[in-house]
């Protein structure tokens, strides 16, 4: 007779009992669902945006006027990843989840009327993973590198870990940023 499945906890992609409200600045990364490549292709290490990949940048860049306190900072479009720094006021009401919540669910509702219009590769079932990944940048050195990680992406997606035929040298920044705290 099988065996029940196992079911394992998920592991926990942001800070627990922390403020995610709080001033201050946020890296964020957002993966598509099974890492579909929809964004466009990196080429000569750099990242040649499809029309899907212009309208997730167009859509990050919106944030700021939807959401009063909140500043879109640096930010890369990859071709199944999205990375930004978000950086939020101080006593506005507004949380980095509702943010990302706005963000995903527009650029989902986009992407679906672009397969529909202009023949964008279809996706299943959902756009982005169901979370996403958040670091709270605890000081300026974690911040450059971040700033620095974001502009280097690109050059990078051989080593990165999200790209599925990355080089067996993957590369670990995202630990070094870390380790900043």
């Amino acid at each position: 007779m099988p065996q029940p499945r196992q079911m394992t906890a998920r592991k926990a992609m942001r800070m627990r009992q922390f403020d995610h409200s709080s001033q201050g600045a946020y890296f964020v990364t957002i993966v598509t669902n099974n890492r579909l490549n929809l964004f466009g292709r990196v080429e000569d290490e750099e990242m040649k945006q499809n029309e899907a990949g212009t309208m997730v940048a167009k859509e990050y860049e919106a944030l700021e006027q939807l959401f009063e306190g909140m500043g879109c900072l640096d930010y890369v479009v990859m071709p199944n990843h999205f990375h930004c720094l978000i950086y939020l006021d101080k006593d506005k009401g507004i949380t980095l989840p509702e943010i990302i919540a706005h963000f995903k669910s527009v650029t989902t509702h986009k992407y679906i009327l672009g397969v529909k219009a202009n023949g964008w590769q279809r996706f299943d079932q959902k756009l982005w993973q169901r979370n996403y990944w958040d670091d709270i940048i605890f000081n300026g050195l974690q911040f450059e590198m971040v700033q620095r990680y974001i502009l280097l992406n690109p050059s990078r997606w051989n080593k990165d870990a999200i790209n599925e035929n990355h080089d067996s040298d993957v590369d670990h920044i995202v630990k070094r940023i870390k380790e900043l705290r």
